[in-house]
């Protein structure tokens, strides 16, 4: 049995408005509906974090990809990749892969190759495994095809996740974007949290989480 709402949707929209308070997209000259950017400080066209943004969050010590790269819509148009085979118990996998296999900006940057270039990584790296496996998908149209290579390396995105058994997809997504993250910090000691923060991944999946009292 359904009860009707005491207040419309347009109610709990307003009373979020007084509620939260967006910031960094001005900064970053993004559309406050693109959500998963950073909130950090403008750039200037070098790349440099410049000015007071007004969020208290410290400029980073350095810049490891500049925002101005990032393409939050498709560069080119491409027909629909790949279908992804169950293997057995790895619905909550394929589910997860797909969706980043259809983030605009992660996909871009993976089938331009850019980062299979640069890696120093001399064994398992998960976005190089990512870039792999996007190729791949978008290769093979129309068809099925088995993401061997993340199943294969599943205990190394994660030692609690196991090949055969039901997993839960949004902890799959996480544990991968963890991973990607690590890659992209790979070769750097030291790093402050706000330089941390301009990496690729950071850039397109994290942000920060501000509360504030009355």
């Amino acid at each position: 049995e359904f009860v009707p709402a005491r207040r419309g949707l347009a109610g709990q929209l307003e009373h979020l408005r007084d509620k939260y308070e967006h910031i960094g997209a001005e900064a970053l000259g993004r559309s406050p509906g693109i959500t998963g950017g950073l909130a950090e400080r403008p750039q200037n066209p070098q790349g440099e974090w410049s000015g007071a943004a007004g969020d208290g969050i410290p400029a980073p010590q350095k810049v490891l990809f500049p925002a101005q790269s990032l393409s939050m819509k498709w560069e080119r148009v491409h027909r629909v990749g790949a279908g992804l085979s169950n293997l057995g118990n790895t619905c909550f996998l394929n589910s997860a892969l797909q969706c980043l296999t259809y983030t605009p900006p992660l996909t871009n940057y993976l089938l331009s190759r850019e980062h299979g270039r640069t890696c120093a990584h001399g064994s398992f790296c998960m976005m190089c495994t990512m870039q792999n496996h996007t190729i791949q998908a978008f290769a093979n149209s129309g068809n099925a095809i088995k993401p061997l290579s993340i199943i294969r390396d599943l205990k190394k995105i994660s030692h609690n996740l196991r090949f055969g058994r039901q997993e839960d997809a949004h902890e799959f997504l996480r544990y991968t974007i963890d991973a990607m993250q690590k890659a992209c910090l790979n070769g750097y000691t030291k790093l402050d949290r706000q330089t941390q923060a301009t990496t690729l991944v950071h850039q397109i999946f994290g942000g920060y989480l501000r509360s504030r009292g009355k």
